[in-house]
């Protein structure tokens, strides 16, 4: 199915809905498998990533753009759909961004093989063929882009997530979980103190 602009701005505005409900300012802390060892990650979602992750272009500043989505106000006139199909593909998933968190996933240093985009790594799934690119942050990483490609052909080596919590943006310790891989306790995650004094159980 192609998508033209008034279609385009259904899935945009649905999605920016379910954006705000499950990730706009939250952090979330990713704990994966790196071979013999554990590693973490935190990433950050804010309302102005928003944009970046729908494949459309705008006049409009990210936050701005953003607003209108939420406030049902974005125009036809306002974006533009790209003539090289990206813009398809990645209103394609969109809908399923919310819910790739809350999932089994995988998470893996981005190979970068004649592909521009300025992503660190890539969290994705197979299920949908969704994978998102994080940039690395000072405090947190953020989503900088949204592909219709399974994490496996965009990443090396490609890791096994084995929790995921999550936490308002402005708290101290993270004091839920939402994923946790089959065969793992809470409790019996193999990871460092550093990272324990990061969850309050």
């Amino acid at each position: 199915m192609k998508y033209d602009k008034k279609s385009a701005i259904t899935i945009i505005t649905t999605a920016a809905q379910n954006y705000k409900n499950y990730l706009q300012d939250k952090n979330f802390l990713i704990i994966y498998q790196n071979k013999q060892k554990t590693e973490p990650v935190q990433v950050g979602f804010r309302g102005n990533h928003f944009f970046h992750l729908t494949g459309v272009k705008t006049n409009l500043s990210a936050q701005r753009f953003y607003e209108k989505c939420l406030n049902h106000k974005l125009s036809e006139q306002e974006i533009e759909l790209d003539k090289q199909g990206k813009s398809q593909q990645k209103l394609t998933i969109l809908p399923f961004l919310h819910e790739l968190l809350h999932h089994n996933c995988m998470i893996g240093t981005f190979i970068n093989s004649g592909i521009y985009i300025k992503a660190d790594y890539f969290i994705g799934n197979t299920k949908a063929v969704l994978s998102v690119g994080f940039r690395s942050g000072s405090k947190t990483d953020f989503p900088v882009t949204l592909y219709r490609e399974d994490i496996r052909k965009l990443t090396h080596p490609t890791n096994k997530v084995l929790a995921i919590f999550v936490k308002d943006f402005h708290q101290s310790l993270y004091t839920k979980h939402i994923y946790l891989s089959k065969g793992y306790g809470i409790n019996k995650l193999p990871i460092s103190n550093d990272v324990k004094m990061l969850i309050q159980l």
